[in-house]
């Protein structure tokens, strides 16, 4: 029996780069950007004449999307996360980045 072989998060993060036609330092308005382009691009109502590839890319599309937006959120949470954590009070923290309103 063959081992099933686990695609990494690396390997899911740059084939969801790729397949969103993305280089690899982009930005989360970027993404959002491009998303949203090849979304209305294979949008089922403008693709009528192949229905089952419109609706397999537009899967690939959106899997693609909540990959990459899914790794933005956990590096966003983890980086707060280590920068309150320096700190030796919450209310430190939040007078230097709040404080000024």
């Amino acid at each position: 029996m063959k081992p099933i072989e686990r695609e990494s998060a690396f390997d899911r993060i740059d084939r969801a780069r790729k397949i969103l036609g993305l280089p690899e330092c982009t930005s989360v308005k970027s993404i959002r950007k491009q998303y949203h382009e090849l979304s209305r691009q294979w949008h089922p109502d403008l693709n009528r004449n192949n229905p089952d590839k419109t609706r397999e890319k537009q899967q690939e599309i959106n899997q693609a999307y909540q990959t990459l937006m899914e790794y933005c959120a956990g590096f966003e949470y983890s980086f707060r996360r280590e920068d309150i954590q320096s700190y030796q009070s919450g209310e430190e923290f939040w007078w230097e980045h709040f404080g000024q309103l």
